[in-house]
């Protein structure tokens, strides 16, 4: 049996295994060490299926397992195209969710919501379309009538403003909302709605029936990794993670620029000798 057979990685992808957009050279050189001696690999990551390959395009070399995306409300198996286990939020309620925030912050804050095509983004929505180009995300908006937004079927809408805005958002979503979805944030400026009950440690079932007798290795850095930490039979956290996810995680490993997933793939070799 090879050294690693028995372990799966789920790594956060920003702040974790990327920094500022780009993924330390450790962190390839230890992963395609893993994988060649046994290991599984996958990104857990708010990030959809589109949009994984726009900062890892030799995905396929690293990640031999289904990735968890969209904070869990699907697994999409990289070798094969295919998206598993899909989870939808309800379409009804988020069309009352959008229209009640578009209300009192049209112009202020914009919605984007993941789709099997990529973002769906409502046509007359400029403050997300300006966004996506800030990210060069762009590509991937399909522009619809709002309505569209209760009629496709959606893994997770996510919110974005300044962080005073979102305040004032998250109150009314888990004061009218809370029973319909589940929330979180994945950053300062992005507000997250996700299926309820889903985050990123949804998916673990699955996978431990998969990969069945294998540990789950956990990293990373924000708050909707929480979950996913909580869940992990070994959870791991970057020095630049938040607070609240140090206090959740068993190891604290290097800053996410020194390459944190290969110094978690060090910990595994020596934990496991």
């Amino acid at each position: 049996m090879k050294k690693f057979e028995n372990v799966l990685i789920a790594s956060d992808i920003d702040g974790t295994l990327l920094f500022q957009n780009e993924i330390h050279p450790r962190n390839f050189e230890k992963l395609r060490y893993f994988c060649e001696n046994g290991g599984h690999f996958a990104l857990s990551t708010g990030r959809n299926h589109m949009d994984i390959f726009a900062i890892m395009q030799n995905i396929g070399e690293y990640v031999n397992m289904p990735c968890i995306l969209c904070n869990g409300s699907y697994l999409y198996d990289v070798e094969k195209g295919e998206i598993l286990n899909p989870q939808y939020v309800n379409g009804e309620k988020l069309m009352e969710f959008v229209l009640r925030i578009r209300r009192d912050f049209m112009g202020k804050a914009g919605f984007r919501a993941s789709f099997a095509e990529g973002f769906l983004v409502a046509d007359d929505d400029t403050y997300i379309l300006e966004r996506l180009r800030d990210f060069r995300l762009a590509h991937l908006a399909i522009k619809r009538p709002l309505s569209d937004f209760g009629k496709e079927k959606i893994f997770k809408a996510v919110c974005i403003s300044d962080p005073e805005t979102l305040a004032k958002i998250r109150k009314i979503a888990e004061d009218e909302f809370s029973e319909y979805f589940t929330f979180t944030t994945s950053d300062a400026h992005i507000f997250e709605v996700q299926p309820l009950g889903v985050s990123k440690n949804f998916q673990f079932p699955y996978l431990k029936e998969r990969y069945h007798g294998a540990d789950i290795w956990c990293i990373g850095d924000y708050d909707n990794d929480l979950e996913m930490l909580r869940g992990a039979d070994v959870a791991v956290c970057p020095a630049n993670a938040v607070d609240a996810v140090k206090a959740v995680a068993k190891y604290q490993v290097c800053h996410c620029k020194d390459g944190a997933v290969a110094e978690m793939i060090d910990l595994i070799e020596k934990t496991i000798a």
